[in-house]
């Protein structure tokens, strides 16, 4: 069902398509996002921290259940959401995700930097390099 159809048509939000660069701009403010990857039982969705450096996202992970999907399919989706005011948006990265094996490539991402929100040990690195970059923007008639 259309959301046009059940909503007055001054309730129906804007929606605008954010250019590659406002994506961009989007995920560099962001710190937290969702992780979709394929499972043995179809898609798993992971809540992550992350950070973005030169068009790259890269998060931290604890051993497990993520790290094992990755290496069987390493096709993955990530999402964030955000908000500034009644602008609202999000964004979706479509991309191959990789842990990350070298000492070098992990210093010089910097995601040794970058805090999780959970007291685990997070000694596991992955690096999203994206194929396809969309998002959305839409403003609400109230907060």
């Amino acid at each position: 069902m259309d959301v046009a159809t059940w909503l007055e048509p001054e309730e129906i939000p804007e929606v605008d398509v954010l250019t590659d660069q406002e994506c961009w701009d989007c995920l560099s403010v962001a710190a937290f996002g969702r992780l979709a990857v394929r499972s043995r039982d179809g898609v798993d969705i992971f809540p992550v921290n992350f950070m973005v450096t030169d068009r790259l996202v890269y998060l931290r992970s604890a051993p497990g259940a993520k790290l094992v999907d990755i290496a069987h399919a390493p096709t993955v989706a990530f999402e964030v959401d955000g908000a500034n005011g009644r602008q609202h948006w999000s964004v979706v990265v479509k991309g191959t995700a990789e842990r990350m094996s070298y000492d070098d490539e992990i210093h010089e991402s910097g995601v040794l930097d970058l805090t999780t929100f959970t007291s685990s040990a997070k000694w596991n690195y992955v690096r999203i390099t994206p194929q396809l970059v969309t998002g959305r923007r839409f403003t609400t008639k109230v907060f």
